[in-house]
């Protein structure tokens, strides 16, 4: 694979099977990374996958349950799928640091934007926002 973005690289899996009903997310930062956390869960990958630049990912477990990368595909509504499924966990992290803030224990410090439910735009911004699994 020759690099085309830094994008390209990142891999977010939605844990829901549906793409159009975002559920959580799990970011990796490379293909490695994704693919040895995902071998514990070879049985179930009907989950879909994409690298953050849009494309669709097609991952495939072996019969003793090594994951790979089995094809790269494009997919006209990739940007649009995976800014949807950022977002709602991006939103799902800002309401559980709004709650936290009000805590004695463990508090968190809210920012000027947060606190206005001001939310990063950029599929960069949501991935530095929620941050990665691993």
């Amino acid at each position: 694979m020759s690099v085309r973005t830094w994008l390209a690289d990142v891999v977010i899996v939605n844990d829901a099977p549906d793409i159009e009903r975002p559920g959580g997310v799990l970011i990796f930062r490379n293909v490695d990374d994704a693919r040895s956390y995902l071998e514990h869960w070879a049985d179930e990958l009907e989950m879909p996958v994409f690298s953050a630049s849009g494309e669709r990912l097609v991952m495939v477990a072996d019969e003793h349950g090594n994951v790979t990368v089995d094809r790269r595909e494009p997919d006209d509504r990739g940007q649009e799928l995976i800014t949807a499924c950022l977002r709602h966990n991006a939103e799902a992290v800002l309401a559980a640091r709004l709650h936290r803030s009000g805590k004695r224990w463990r508090r968190v410090h809210i920012g000027e934007a947060e606190r206005a439910g001001v939310l990063p735009e950029s599929i960069e911004g949501l991935i530095a926002y929620i941050g990665f699994t691993i």
